[in-house]
């Protein structure tokens, strides 16, 4: 499962928030290019997303070396696992009686 993290352009503009999902990363590309428009003006707003669309009030992703926005999540059953894994690592370390 892949999520989209974008900025929101009101409220904490520098914390990213999930804002699609998708089986595959093409997917929520896709979505991000077909919800672009030419940059416009908005009040004192400078949007890069179609007008009453689902991304209108978020900044466009960036090519920031530091973080994609496109993430990888895994699957349930990675999270299973993950979480199993912590569960035995946890009692390892307490002795039984």
């Amino acid at each position: 499962m892949w999520v989209l993290y974008l900025n929101p352009m009101r409220g904490r503009a520098e914390e990213s928030c999930v804002v699609a999902r998708a089986e595959e990363r093409n997917e929520l590309v896709a979505f991000v290019e077909r919800e672009m428009v030419e940059p416009y003006r908005d009040g004192h707003w400078y949007k890069s997303f179609r007008k009453d669309g689902p991304l209108e009030w978020f900044n466009p992703p960036d090519e920031n070396p530091w973080f994609d926005c496109y993430c990888d999540v895994g699957t349930l059953s990675d999270w299973l696992g993950d979480t199993q894994d912590r569960w035995n690592n946890m009692l390892m370390d307490i002795p039984a009686v």
